[in-house]
């Protein structure tokens, strides 16, 4: 990604202990050997802003998850922190007004993540640009004197000087917006990485398999460890679950048959390059398909996300894959507005992600556009279940939980989490400016200042030192912003376990890559092996593993090896 833009304001708030992190291993042992107040299951935003909000307020957390911190539906959404233009449209005017609070108290305490971004919505018909220009007066207003900017209004010429790619739908020119762009899984590690500050034990690759009962109350969690075999108990006051659209799956475990609380909805992206895809601000664009929706073309570094879709999924949560309907659904909205005849030869990517919809009222599984209103739910006592919500609102869902458990226990802690910065205490200016120096002053190349402080916030210094001593400077990948040594850091610091965990999640290469790493996933696995004691057969599993659900997750979108295409790929889709 480019540098980050410079953002005045910091977070001010109660500074975070400075204690060694608990790893992986030594947090289960903890876990699983304690009597502790809150164990969340549950490694995505929302579970992560649960363990954060809990040990800033003092209590002792857990947290679970059976893969790696935002595996699920937090590693898979459009890379947005925004108020929701669209609901408007259905008159959520309170989920929109949340969602546009959140959005500025999140450029407060991680400006170096959640960045502000212009969006062009082109107009072609009075009648339409009527209505969006009313639309974006509401959404200024939502955000009550605290918006990025106002929204403007551009001419044919303004529009294409923003998205120079666009050649249909712009006779009336447009208007630009401004929400704001994030790394998701990162804002899910970062905010993992701040519970963690905290006391928090965070505990990935540890599956909950049941729920420990006394009486009729729930008292803790059954959990495997994926890693090191072997179950436990992990002992809590309260359990909640944060487990996104597997919370039936979880409800489930305690044993009375409940009525499902979801429909699940999926969602489709691909990525191009940025020289397919010729965009500056990011645009809405009509899909193509007479259904009244827009798809986002969102600039990302040299490359462009296109999504999403939004379909009713009522297929195997696990593994969400993006099929040819989906894709050709996409390729045709990017085709009609940018005059293209790209195909999916053309694509560097793909993922397909589940968004939890609660059911109820008109919202059923028939219907496009459910809400994203969440919802906490005790059932069976001692079990909480938070479902619902969406990236931007994670700490107001957080808070909602924390403050039952703590209303509950007769306490008066307040959220703090508002105020506790997630990224460097200072400007982002003043911090990108020092980190150029420092990167020049040690040898690494200053142009990826800005991408190692958007990634790595206040640790950024120490990871290009660390990259430097150790001769791991230079780019893991050609045309993207990781450097070699950010491997070694994200199984030493961050928390990884597994060749997916560093190239799916810690870096994006899975998403933004043709070839998914080609040769680097190779080199990353050997390094892997280093720091964890892989033995070389262990190094080819995994490699093959990552591939294999490269492939998975793609599905009809091609993974290129270098050795020309994909055999296992049918690849034709286009407009």
């Amino acid at each position: 990604m480019p540098d980050a833009p410079v953002d005045a304001r910091v977070a001010q708030g109660p500074p975070p202990p400075v204690a060694p992190l608990i790893d992986r291993e030594d947090a289960l042992d903890q876990a699983s050997g304690s009597a502790l107040d809150v164990a969340v299951v549950g490694g995505g935003i929302t579970g992560a802003g649960i363990a954060l909000d809990a040990a800033s307020r003092g209590l002792t957390v857990a947290l679970l998850e059976r893969e790696d911190l935002a595996s699920g539906t937090s590693s898979r959404s459009s890379k947005l922190v925004h108020g929701g233009l669209r609901y408007l449209q259905k008159h959520e005017f309170g989920l929109v007004h949340e969602a546009v609070h959140e959005r500025n108290v999140l450029r407060h305490i991680a400006p170096h993540l959640v960045r502000p971004l212009a969006f062009v919505v082109p107009t072609a018909q009075p009648l339409r640009r009527q209505l969006v220009r009313a639309g974006l007066a509401i959404y200024d207003a939502m955000a009550a004197g605290r918006n990025v900017r106002t929204h403007r209004s551009l001419d044919v010429t303004g529009v294409l000087a923003a998205v120079p790619g666009l050649v249909n739908g712009i006779g009336l020119g447009g208007f630009r917006y401004y929400d704001c762009q994030t790394d998701d899984a990162r804002l899910t590690l970062a905010v993992a990485q701040a519970a963690r500050r905290f006391g928090a034990l965070i505990c990935s690759h540890v599956e909950a398999v049941g729920l420990e009962r006394f009486r009729d109350r729930v008292v803790g969690v059954i959990v495997r460890d994926r890693l090191g075999g072997g179950e436990a108990t992990v002992r809590a006051r309260w359990v909640v679950s944060a487990a996104g659209v597997w919370a039936d799956r979880v409800r489930a475990m305690s044993g009375a048959a409940r009525p499902p609380l979801l429909t699940p909805s999926k969602g489709v992206h691909l990525t191009f390059s940025s020289s397919d895809v010729r965009v500056r601000d990011a645009a809405l664009i009509p899909s193509g398909a007479d259904d009244g929706r827009l798809v986002f073309a969102i600039p990302w570094g040299r490359q462009v996300i296109v999504g999403t879709t939004d379909e009713p999924f009522d297929d195997e949560l696990d593994r969400p894959t993006v099929t040819a309907p989906e894709a050709g659904y996409l390729m045709h909205a990017v085709n009609t507005s940018f005059g293209t005849s790209l195909n999916l030869h053309d694509t560097l990517g793909g993922w397909a992600g589940l968004r939890p919809l609660l059911r109820g009222g008109a919202e059923t599984a028939a219907s496009r556009d459910l809400s994203r209103r969440h919802a906490v739910f005790e059932d069976p006592p001692g079990l909480l279940t938070v479902t619902g919500g969406k990236l931007t609102t994670y700490r107001r869902m957080a808070a909602d939980v924390v403050d039952r458990i703590v209303a509950a226990d007769g306490g008066h802690q307040p959220c703090v989490t508002d105020r506790l910065a997630l990224g460097p205490h200072q400007t982002v200016e003043h911090a990108l400016t020092g980190l150029r120096d420092t990167c020049e002053m040690l040898g690494v190349d200053p142009a990826h200042a800005g991408s190692l402080l958007h990634r790595h916030g206040r640790e950024a210094p120490a990871v290009a030192a660390f990259c430097a001593e150790r001769g791991e400077a230079e780019p893991l990948v050609g045309g993207l912003p990781y450097l070699r040594g950010e491997v070694r850091w994200a199984v030493r610091r961050e928390l990884a376990r597994s060749l997916d965990d560093v190239l799916q999640r810690r870096m994006r290469v899975s998403l933004r890559e043709r070839s998914a790493g080609g040769e680097a996933a190779r080199w990353t696995a050997d390094v892997l092996g280093e720091e964890l004691g892989w033995s070389r057969q262990q190094r080819d599993r995994q490699l093959a593993t990552y591939l294999q659900r490269v492939r998975d997750e793609r599905g009809i979108v091609p993974l290129d090896l270098g050795g020309g295409e994909d055999p296992d790929a049918e690849v034709g889709v286009s407009a």
